[in-house]
């Protein structure tokens, strides 16, 4: 049965007259002699309650506290006796939208349930709001000065105005967060809410409930129902990060969520219908984990109908003065205190550095320099050991201008030690500027006599 206003009222007359009204006045009711059945009826469609207060078990006061505490949000009208103004109060107190005294105006009955519906949108979307503000992003915008960046925002901005799901790459740190808070910005659900989830931050059993919500009792300690993220993001757009980081078991969920757009809460058998733009983001490489059968290949093409692929920061050094004013800018009214800025060598070794953690490892760098710096201009001396010594002059390489001479293995191995270098000895990401297996450095590692601590 499919309704929208619930009646709780133990007289018959009064109860079928409620009931042929709010047809009439365009609501779809359903009605209860007792507060009982009215709370096991209640599903994410019910958008207001009239209750009567003299009811027989549970009264419209236990009602009242019970909705308060399993569906706060869900309004509720109370139908009272005239001259019963106690009553009236206490129904306040405890959370009832509005009440009418016995006998009644339908008209103005029915306008008080109106009004009380819109409420209950209001909360809807206050509660996937908060959701949207509580995500915190790498940055307050995408920046895009160096040609490169400029290029890709192009693309993004051209896709925005669409409603097709995007799948961006690039390294983590990069700033897809931002781009997609941006797309969405652009976008014509703009004026909805822009609500993440991180898929490795949480467990399986929680990322589940993260995603698709619960129902009161579905597993140990669902104490309330609980809406999930997909349901928060109605109308807006849901940004799910690290995406290849999703558990195989619940890629199926979300393909069928893709495919049909409807899912369940966990531990519900009904069908809710969703209404999002899927904006997914990722640093890994789609195709190995397909080959080992750790992601689904029909889920990969559902995500990917337009891919955007973020550069590093060290590919955009044009990026980086804007960013660094951008982060301090922030800092300063977090801190509450004067601007700060950056003196010319320091900005020189900032706009020279490699950045294999991208905009993140500069935001970080940034937050701790500040921190310490004196009159509110970071130096050069400000910045961390390990940085000052990469940066204070660029290191002129060891490799020859000209190749002649030099055996193969002499130029692989220099181009070994250097790319270990720029990637302060990280080897998977060595590897990956190597265009080789991470498994394959080690061994050549191994065989130059390479040893990078």
């Amino acid at each position: 049965m499919s309704a929208d206003l619930i009646i709780v009222e133990d007289e018959d007359i009064t109860r079928r007259l409620l009931e042929l009204k709010a047809k009439d006045f365009g609501f779809r009711p359903v009605s209860f002699e007792s507060a009982e059945e009215a709370l096991g009826f209640i599903n994410d469609e019910i958008k207001v309650i009239l209750l009567d207060l003299r009811l027989p078990g549970m009264s419209g006061f236990g009602l009242l506290e019970t909705l308060g505490k399993e569906h706060p949000g869900l309004p509720s009208v109370v139908l009272t006796a005239a001259n019963k103004a106690e009553d009236a109060v206490k129904a306040m107190k405890l959370g009832a939208f509005d009440y009418l005294t016995k006998p009644f105006d339908p008209s103005e009955l029915f306008e008080c349930l109106r009004m009380a519906t819109r409420l209950r949108e209001v909360h809807r979307e206050n509660d996937a709001l908060r959701e949207s503000i509580a995500t915190p992003v790498t940055n307050d915008g995408f920046v895009a000065e160096a040609e490169v960046s400029k290029a890709m925002l192009g693309r993004a901005e051209r896709v925005a105005v669409l409603d097709s799901t995007i799948l961006l790459t690039g390294e983590s740190g990069s700033g897809k967060g931002a781009l997609a808070r941006h797309i969405h910005g652009l976008s014509k659900r703009s004026e909805k809410p822009f609500v993440t989830v991180s898929c490795p931050a949480l467990p399986r059993e929680l990322l589940e409930s993260e995603l698709f919500g619960h129902e009161k009792g579905a597993f140990t300690g669902a104490l309330k129902r609980r809406i999930g993220k997909i349901e928060s993001a109605r109308g807006g757009t849901l940004f799910l990060d690290e995406i290849g980081d999703l558990p195989l078991d619940l890629q199926p969920k979300l393909l069928n969520v893709l495919q049909d757009r409807r899912y369940q809460r966990v531990g519900s058998e009904e069908w809710l219908d969703s209404d999002f733009r899927l904006i997914a983001a990722t640093n890994i490489d789609f195709e190995e984990k397909i080959e080992s059968g750790e992601f689904r290949e029909d889920l990969y093409y559902r995500l990917s109908v337009i891919p955007l692929e973020l550069p590093p920061l060290r590919e955009r050094p044009a990026d980086i003065p804007p960013l660094v004013e951008r982060s301090l800018s922030r800092i300063s009214k977090q801190r509450g205190g004067a601007a700060l800025k950056v003196e010319s060598a320091a900005m020189k070794a900032l706009t020279n550095f490699r950045w294999p953690g991208n905009v993140r490892q500069l935001e970080n760098i940034l937050e701790r320099s500040s921190a310490f710096c004196e009159g509110q201009t970071i130096r050069l001396t400000d910045l961390p050991p390990s940085f000052r010594k990469q940066n204070e002059e660029k290191k002129q390489s060891n490799l020859p201008k000209g190749l002649a001479g030099l055996t193969l293995s002499q130029i692989e191995a220099e181009a070994i030690r250097q790319t270990l270098e720029a990637c302060q000895g990280n080897k998977s990401e060595a590897a990956r500027r190597l265009g080789i297996a991470e498994k394959t450095i080690y061994n050549k590692m191994s065989r130059h006599n390479i040893d990078i601590s």
